[in-house]
């Protein structure tokens, strides 16, 4: 468990199994100091740990959860959005096709009911596994052909001649 304070996002099921196990050795006769030594942890915690675990027993030591508010986001509504994001924008009524945070966060107000500012609405993309984009812009009347061949024929001279 070191640097678990590194970590984004904690694993709450295993911080409880620490609080459990340091429960065991309250019950056991070991010292708040020597719980917190062992843990790895500060005394404050170990101290707060004895409070919870004497007040409640082991129930006191257990997982409360996540803190904050809910997301607006049911596993249903996520997996709503994720597949109109990959039906394309397109389907959605957008001219062009592609995707923006404002008209994703759009889509999800009209489609899915939920209504959610741009920041929390890209994490929401992001915990579905997209990622950001840049479409490539080229010119409709590119000529791949006359692309490739201007590289094999016209700049290997232009390079010797110390233009390129």
């Amino acid at each position: 468990m070191k640097n678990s304070h590194l970590v984004k996002g904690r694993d709450h099921k295993a911080l409880e199994r620490r609080r459990l196990a340091a429960g065991k050795l309250f019950g056991k006769g070991v010292s708040q100091y020597k719980v917190a030594k062992h843990f790895n942890v500060s005394t404050a915690a170990a101290n707060q740990w004895h409070k919870a675990w004497k007040a409640k027993g082991e129930d006191g030591l257990l997982s409360q959860g996540n803190s904050g508010f809910s997301s607006v986001y049911t596993a249903e509504k996520k997996k709503g959005l994720k597949s109109l994001i990959l039906e394309g924008p397109k389907k959605c009524g957008y001219a062009t096709d592609f995707w923006t945070v404002e008209r994703i966060s759009d889509m999800a107000r009209a489609k899915l009911g939920v209504k959610l500012q741009t920041t929390q609405t890209w994490r929401t993309v992001i915990s579905l596994g997209f990622s950001c984009q840049k479409p490539e812009r080229r010119a409709k009347e590119r000529n791949e052909r006359a692309i490739k061949e201007w590289r094999i024929t016209t700049f290997p001279r232009l390079k010797k001649m110390g233009f390129a």
